[in-house]
């Protein structure tokens, strides 16, 4: 018999407290935010059981994935000041239909504020530099992290030199965390590199080489991860009139190489290409000479016919500064950039921008951003 007291309801001893499938509790707590699934472990040993479990991680990226409008993400900025060393903030961003809304979250992991770079970020993990040659793949909502070495190559540098670029995603069709490492050495004639490529699996916790490619330079540090595929923005002679861009893919599971076509941009001097995702869609924004900017969206994986035009931007400075795609508006109305060294928000209603990166007063050296889905997900397999 069900008893009440001052408006609670209690079960006796003699009476058995009832359980609802697995299936339907797994549905609830799917839907429920990081912070109250993380209280939820200290239930019971097969709460925890539950919570800990790999496939319920999974689950639970797949629903936050597929479920754009009941998903919240998070933006980590670590800004090296001018005289102040590196600060880190870290942001929670909300969007609903038309409106994006940047708000502050708590206090930073210690572990990105020390990061010598932030490398990409995949199902809730971040991976980034430390001050060692060393790499991690960290989870910032649960502190599990994972260290493993950098690669190094051994390779006859000529005059022009090198440099090399980063990527990290997840291999589904092996359930595999992977970090990619392309050393590009710039060959002689037409502005074209060689690239040797390195992969590290975190399942079998060592680095491999796979075979390289020739392209353009690669542009950006870090690669974007949508759709299983790693995307960086290369130029064949990007500085002068008239360069030809493209994106030179990786694909995670085949390790096999392709190209997809930018969406058409306006003649006439120099332009810089820079590559975002938002909620798990490619987005690229072209950057004109004359502080402008136009961004487009996937929205079809794959088919360039499928690029459309969201907005296009002007600078609210004197002088040319790169702006790149952070995360976008359901409708596209407000898009979430970085504006030069800054975080800005910008309304297409009104054409405003909104600084949101509340550092302290001094020169922005460098900032480095990643946006991540909260999530359980584990660093170790």
């Amino acid at each position: 018999m069900r008893k009440t007291y001052e408006g609670t309801n209690f079960w006796t001893k003699e009476e058995e407290i009832p359980t609802l499938p697995q299936d339907l509790i797994i549905e609830i707590l799917v839907r429920l935010p990081l912070k109250t699934l993380l209280k939820f472990r200290c239930i019971s040993k097969s709460w925890l059981s539950l919570l800990s479990n790999t496939e319920f991680h999974k689950t639970h990226v797949n629903f936050s994935m597929n479920n754009p409008k009941m998903t919240d993400y998070t933006l980590a900025a670590v800004a090296t000041v001018s005289g102040l060393g590196k600060i880190c903030r870290v942001y929670t961003i909300s969007s609903e239909n038309s409106s994006v809304t940047v708000s502050k979250h708590g206090c930073p992991p210690k572990s990105l504020s020390l990061s010598a770079w932030l490398l990409g970020s995949c199902n809730g993990l971040v991976c980034l530099t430390t001050d060692s040659f060393e790499l991690m793949l960290l989870n910032p909502c649960t502190g599990k992290f994972n260290v493993f070495p950098d690669s190094i190559i051994h390779y006859e540098v000529g005059d022009g030199g090198y440099y090399f670029r980063y990527g990290f995603g997840y291999d589904a069709s092996t359930d595999d965390y992977k970090v990619v490492k392309i050393f590009s050495f710039p060959q002689s004639g037409e502005g074209r590199h060689v690239n040797m490529v390195n992969v590290y699996s975190l399942k079998a916790n060592s680095w491999s080489n796979i075979q390289g490619f020739n392209s353009g330079h690669i542009n950006g540090c870090v690669g974007v991860f949508a759709n299983g595929i790693l995307h960086w923005e290369g130029c064949l002679n990007c500085h002068i009139s008239g360069a030809y861009s493209e994106i030179v893919t990786l694909n995670l599971a085949t390790e096999r190489y392709g190209k997809i076509g930018l969406p058409s941009y306006e003649d006439g001097g120099i332009i810089h290409w820079t590559l975002g995702v938002s909620r798990g869609r490619l987005v690229a924004c072209c950057n004109y000479e004359l502080n402008r900017a136009d961004m487009w969206v996937m929205k079809e994986y794959g088919v360039e016919r499928s690029w459309t035009k969201l907005v296009s931007i002007s600078s609210p400075v004197d002088h040319s500064v790169k702006i790149s795609p952070l995360f976008v508006a359901e409708n596209g109305d407000e898009v979430l950039v970085m504006l030069g060294t800054e975080i800005t928000l910008y309304n297409s209603r009104n054409a405003s921008f909104k600084r949101l990166a509340d550092y302290v007063s001094g020169d922005f050296l460098q900032v480095q951003v990643v946006t991540y889905l909260e999530s359980l997900t584990s660093p170790h397999i």
